[in-house]
């Protein structure tokens, strides 16, 4: 009949999008006949579907501004002025936070972790719990309204500890007494501005002009973000690039097939990489059994684990030299091209590292990067394996790197293990510490001091946090800190400290521990959480 039809969200049914496309194709439409889908981006749209349409993108303009703006465009004065001057203050303070945790998204993952879709219908709901908590002209109760907002609204979007204590303390910035005005004292400033202040007003006119008076770009002090926060966001995006260039030149080149001349052009790099890492570690070209580690030599679990760590250390880069090794001995005409070999080729020219490494060991994306981690990883693996094989890592080493071990968290762990057989306790009696302060005593010697460690969103001496200039690394090492678990009861080396999470690489996927960073007496958490200060290991 020539109507038309629009399909909303169709990212949430993406299985059934192949059934839409052959029903499309199967039938004859009318000439005036348009079909309308929406969606979000998703990884698996098909790509036929795509390419059949025609593609209009809507990205909302960035900035607190702008996103302010949108929500009283659609908040009319009508329904500003349906209430007291408290409600009207209230929907404005809603509306500006929930500006800001979307907003703050831009900064992933300093901002938050990863980017959680907080929507207008989010705020439409927020919006509901302030009607509701203002009916009748009643004062607000805050724990009933950041309750609300945290639990059922926006926190039921989150999934990351930290990030939710950042939302959580967004919360309690935002919405609390002092921040209205009305009263005998002057309301407080609102939170990333230095001299706003909210109007006891119920006119549209005048949260608009307040928000008229805002920049149009943000700075990372808006969010209490540090000053060179978008530093580590141009990084970010700058690498994301590269990878895609690379990605590009890649696919382009594996469409040719296989060129002997070419491929032994495209490889060098990593070939001559490989040849120069194994005069360095031996040990990566020499054929390798497990079952040549004596596994009841050692009876400590951080020795345990060491000689773990040395059997999958020479697993792997046997695994890497026997594709490696093929490739160079194929290039030169010694050998003939295997399935399994071209397999490993196609993706070292696609600038990925090939499967079967990335199953044994999830290291680097760049193959090249791979390559050295894991060389770099076995080689200290193998000193530590000396020392363990001769008595005590715990004992005989004076400090670890974490950026030279396969299984950081595992090596904790069996540090655990150690202190609880020492202490004849349960393991989940035992909690981690973190201390720079060297005189503290845990109340036994198993303890093992730790380097290789950055941390983002703050610098660190070993006795303070300090504010980063704007020209600032995106991340600074931390000095050597000593890593021990205590019984529950035993006194902490700090009064007061700042619980950080220890994130195993800068882009905060995986949490590995808790940390405690030391403050000074009486000095407030609010300033750290918010600058998203977190520790990870060095790459």
């Amino acid at each position: 009949t020539g109507d038309w039809l629009c399909l909303k969200n169709v990212h949430l049914v993406v299985s059934w999008l192949t059934t839409l496309e052959k029903e499309v194709y199967i039938l004859t439409p009318h000439k005036d006949f348009r079909l309308f889908l929406t969606a979000e981006p998703h990884g698996k749209f098909p790509s036929s579907l795509l390419e059949s349409s025609l593609k209009i993108t809507f990205e909302a303009p960035p900035g607190t501004k702008k996103n302010l703006m949108r929500t009283y465009e659609v908040w009319t004065q009508q329904y500003i002025a349906n209430g007291t001057p408290l409600r009207a203050q209230l929907l404005f303070l809603l509306a500006w936070f929930h500006a800001i945790v979307q907003e703050r998204r831009n900064y992933v993952p300093q901002g938050w972790s990863k980017f959680y879709e907080f929507s207008f219908a989010d705020l439409r709901s927020g919006a509901d719990i302030i009607d509701l908590g203002t009916k009748d002209n009643q004062q607000p109760q805050w724990n009933y309204i950041t309750g609300l907002l945290e639990l059922a609204i926006y926190g039921g979007r989150v999934d990351n500890t930290y990030d939710m204590q950042v939302l959580r303390t967004y919360l309690k910035q935002f919405f609390c007494s002092e921040m209205l005005s009305g009263g005998s004292s002057r309301p407080a400033t609102i939170p990333g501005t230095r001299d706003l202040h909210l109007p006891a007003s119920v006119q549209l006119v005048d949260y608009v002009s307040l928000i008229g008076a805002l920049p149009e770009a943000d700075e990372p002090s808006v969010f209490s973000l540090p000053a060179n926060a978008n530093r580590q966001v141009q990084e970010a995006n700058s690498r994301q690039v590269l990878v895609q260039l690379k990605l590009m030149a890649a696919g382009k080149q594996l469409t040719l097939g296989f060129d002997r001349e070419r491929w032994a052009r495209q490889l060098a790099p990593i070939l001559k990489l490989w040849e120069r890492l194994a005069a360095q570690c031996p040990l990566a070209k020499q054929h390798f059994n497990p079952r040549e580690v004596t596994m009841k030599n050692f009876q400590e679990p951080v020795d345990i684990f060491v000689a773990l760590e040395y059997i999958f250390g020479r697993t792997l880069l046997n695994q890497m030299e026997r594709g490696i090794s093929s490739l160079a001995r194929i290039l030169q005409g010694a050998e003939m091209l295997t399935p399994e070999v071209q397999e490993v080729a196609e993706f070292l020219l696609g600038n990925e590292v090939p499967p079967k490494w990335d199953a044994v060991w999830e290291g680097p994306e760049d193959p090249l990067q791979y390559i050295r981690s894991a060389t770099s990883r076995l080689i200290e693996i193998e000193k530590l394996y000396q020392v363990a094989a001769r008595g005590s890592v715990v004992a005989g080493v004076k400090s670890v790197d974490l950026a030279h071990v396969f299984h950081p968290d595992t090596m904790l762990n069996a540090l655990r293990q150690q202190t609880a057989r020492g202490l004849k306790e349960s393991m989940d009696g035992l909690m981690l510490v973190t201390t720079w302060d060297q005189s503290y005593q845990p109340g036994h010697d198993v303890a093992m001091l730790v380097q290789g460690i950055q941390i983002q969103g703050a610098s660190f001496n070993g006795v303070r946090l300090e504010v980063l200039a704007g020209d600032a690394l995106s991340a600074a090492s931390v000095p050597p800190v000593k890593f021990c678990w205590i019984k529950k009861s035993h006194s902490l080396p700090y009064s007061n400290f700042l619980s950080t999470p220890f994130y195993k690489t800068q882009d905060r996927s995986k949490v590995l521990f808790e940390v405690q960073l030391p403050l000074a007496s009486g000095e407030s958490k609010v300033e750290w959480i918010l600058s998203g200060v977190a520790l990870f290991i060095s790459h």
